[in-house]
């Protein structure tokens, strides 16, 4: 969203850019936060739009799951998930148990990966109420985000608030009860530094040049794993008008548009 694809379909000429790179020979890769779909649903996804790809060529924070499963041993642990069916079968492929968090209180892991495809409310308060009964009973809980994002953009002029704001809600809603006894978000995608190591390990080298709409999670992950970037001015950020702040994460390039 807001690199290749707005919403309402390709940015063609981002397409145009992504085939010719190909054509050179230069290895590329889609490194989303994407975790609604699975592997093989995106790729027919974008083929249906277009674009051929193939399943080696997206790097999803969703797959980082079973690596977190297998390096924290949840590996037959409970868990309630956040998201769409597909979401489910990632954590299903880690090795985790799918439960509904609004039919059983009996599990101990709690992945965020998606706003849609469940009642959000009803089951943000049902997760919210069982989080802070398994800590004041002193049981083991781990949250696991796969999709930080706060917003993305899925149209001209509209946006979406997405999985991230839902965690940060349900944080602050956990550290209004527990306090400094409050767990928090395990966050797999981007900018955190599991899916750029991830990147770094597919391409075999740290000279690679992330591409990317958002300040906070492209540039500033990129920046943080020692890695080039561009911040393109399709999607989040109206370059023509960013002044950057003491604080933002600075691209090593600016692309107002694709041509």
């Amino acid at each position: 969203y807001g690199v290749l694809y707005d919403g309402k379909g390709l940015i063609g000429k981002c397409v145009d850019a992504w085939n010719m790179l190909r054509d050179r020979g230069k290895p590329c890769w889609i490194l989303t936060n994407g975790s609604s779909r699975t592997l093989d649903e995106t790729v027919s996804m974008y083929r249906r739009l277009g674009l051929i790809l193939e399943p080696n060529d997206i790097i999803n924070s969703a797959s980082l799951l079973k690596g977190y499963y297998a390096e924290q041993s949840l590996i037959g642990c409970r868990s309630a998930v956040l998201g769409t069916k597909s979401s489910g079968l990632y954590v299903e492929e880690a090795g985790g148990i799918i439960v509904n968090p609004l039919e059983t209180d009996d599990y101990s892991v709690v992945v965020m990966a998606n706003q849609t495809d469940y009642p959000l409310l009803e089951t943000l308060e049902a997760v919210l109420s069982q989080v802070v009964t398994r800590v004041e009973s002193g049981l083991p809980i781990h949250l696991v985000l796969t999709n930080p994002d706060l917003i993305y953009p899925h149209q001209t002029r509209r946006f979406g608030i997405t999985a991230g704001s839902f965690a940060l809600l349900l944080e602050a809603a956990l550290d209004a009860r527990l306090g400094s006894d409050a767990p928090k978000f395990e966050k797999l995608g981007k900018p955190f530094p599991r899916i750029f190591k991830e990147a770094i390990k597919k391409a075999g080298t740290k000279n690679i040049l992330m591409i990317g709409d958002q300040l906070e999670t492209d540039i500033r992950g990129a920046q943080n794993s020692g890695l080039d970037s561009v911040l393109v001015g399709t999607g989040m950020i109206r370059v023509d008008v960013w002044q950057p702040r003491a604080t933002d994460p600075i691209p090593t390039f600016i692309l107002p548009e694709w041509r």
